[in-house]
């Protein structure tokens, strides 16, 4: 039986229930990997009287012959080795990217240029994508203009990933204007963190 805790925050389990071609991997085999910051929630994992905690990136849990739950030490090798063909198929999963623009304007910062490589390189990557650019502004300025700029900047970005060759019809703009700060303040304040589009890439 697999538990989950209440911060449950693990990329992926994978689990061997066929016979290992390893005696000392058990008949079942339990790994944790961690997502691409390399965080990990934890698992527990438990046959009733004995039980697991897996909580660490290749943290790993096995089930013997005799059906009783033991931790087992797992190398990045094992895990290329067992899992290479289920590993091979697995979807790529969404990731949330955010960049940053100068003040009252659609350029993008000199770091979030950078930033925007990362971008089009984890579209780039999928075989299949769709990606979802969604604008905003800082609260200085009227609501009407800061609406038509947060969709400027969101255009800007599409406009760039276009031209190195993402396909214009799988991405789809967006602007909220100021109606959805990063960080709270008070109207007519200008605020980096808030002048940004949010991307969703899946």
């Amino acid at each position: 039986m697999i538990q989950r805790s209440s911060k449950f925050a693990i990329l992926l389990i994978l689990l061997l229930s066929a016979a290992c071609t390893e005696p000392r991997l058990g008949k079942s085999l339990v790994i944790v990997l961690p997502d691409e910051s390399g965080k990990v929630g934890a698992v527990e994992f438990n046959d009733g009287k004995n039980k697991v905690l897996l909580n660490k990136p290749l943290a790993a849990a096995k089930v013997t012959t005799a059906g009783k739950v033991e931790a087992v030490a797992v190398t990045q090798k094992d895990v290329d080795s067992i899992f290479k063909k289920t590993i091979a198929s697995l979807p790529v999963l969404p990731r949330r990217f955010r960049l940053y623009f100068k003040g009252d304007s659609a350029a993008l910062t000199e770091d979030s240029q950078k930033d925007f490589e990362k971008v089009f390189s984890d579209i780039a990557s999928r075989q299949a994508y769709e990606v979802e650019v969604t604008g905003h502004t800082d609260s200085v300025g009227g609501t009407a203009y800061n609406e038509k700029l947060s969709i400027r900047r969101a255009d800007a970005i599409r406009e760039k990933l276009v031209a190195r060759g993402i396909k214009a019809n799988l991405i789809f703009v967006y602007g909220r204007g100021e109606w959805d700060l990063l960080v709270k303040t008070k109207n007519n304040k200008h605020e980096a963190k808030n002048r940004r589009v949010e991307i969703m890439v899946r």
